[in-house]
């Protein structure tokens, strides 16, 4: 099967998806893709009485919910805890090269194992404005997961997230941005930026000076509220502007 192209497709599911239920579907079929089983979604807000703009997808054991719930384990989660130090995806076999493990930390480890929860990695999430958030994806042992599954695994949180974002300013009422006009060189430098290059590559493969290299990034976050380069990629896939084939293409 191939992960690049179906990759694609899911984006276009979560962009098409007309309320929560449908993403969440999405994001399931994603997780079995990756080669893990369950996946947890969402702001890090007190989920007993969570705030009515926080996000929270997710396909977990319904008894391991119950569970965090009425055990608050979600407040001293060392998945959390970890999520609150780092920037980038990390394995739950490293957590304690971040954190001192409590008792209570292995306990609520122990408890999560019980209902499958034994491997997995989590992506943070955090964006301008908003709650702090993490994408987990996990199953029973590492040896489940696609060659390609920790690769993707970013990506598929960050898209999942802009659809959610996408449904809730629709569910508020909020008008959703239109899909900025890109040239086709301002498509190339995005696919461009998708993989990594800096404004210096980017001029040299575009055979175009460094100042409209970095005009046309500037150009291409401005359409997007001023993103960060890679919010700006992430936003331009989801809008259908390029594709994630296109950026694993060379």
């Amino acid at each position: 099967m191939d992960r690049v192209k179906d990759f694609d497709r899911f984006i276009a599911r979560m962009r098409a998806a007309p309320d929560m239920d449908a993403l969440t579907e999405a994001m399931c079929e994603v997780t079995d893709v990756l080669g893990f089983r369950q996946f947890a979604l969402g702001h890090h807000v007190d989920l007993v009485r969570p705030p009515g703009n926080a996000i929270r997808l997710t396909n977990y054991d319904p008894g391991w919910i119950s569970e965090t719930l009425e055990r608050r384990f979600f407040a001293d989660d060392p998945v959390h805890a970890v999520n609150t130090k780092l920037v980038r995806s990390f394995l739950w076999n490293e957590l304690s090269d971040h954190i001192k493990m409590t008792d209570l930390h292995h306990m609520i480890l122990d408890r999560a194992s019980r209902f499958g929860l034994i491997a997995g990695v989590t992506i943070p999430v955090r964006l301008a404005g908003e709650y702090e958030g993490s994408c987990s994806f996990a199953t029973d042992d590492y040896s489940t997961v696609h060659p390609l599954g920790l690769a993707l695994s970013p990506a598929a949180a960050q898209f999942a997230f802009e659809g959610a974002r996408r449904l809730m300013r629709l569910r508020d009422g909020r008008k959703v941005d239109p899909v900025p006009d890109f040239t086709t060189k301002q498509r190339e430098m995005l696919i461009l930026v998708g993989r990594g290059k800096t404004d210096a590559e980017i001029a040299q493969l575009m055979g175009i000076s460094r100042s409209t290299a970095h005009d046309h990034v500037e150009a291409g976050r401005l359409a997007y509220g001023n993103a960060q380069r890679t919010l700006m990629v992430i936003r331009a896939v989801f809008d259908g502007v390029i594709t994630f084939a296109d950026i694993f293409r060379r």
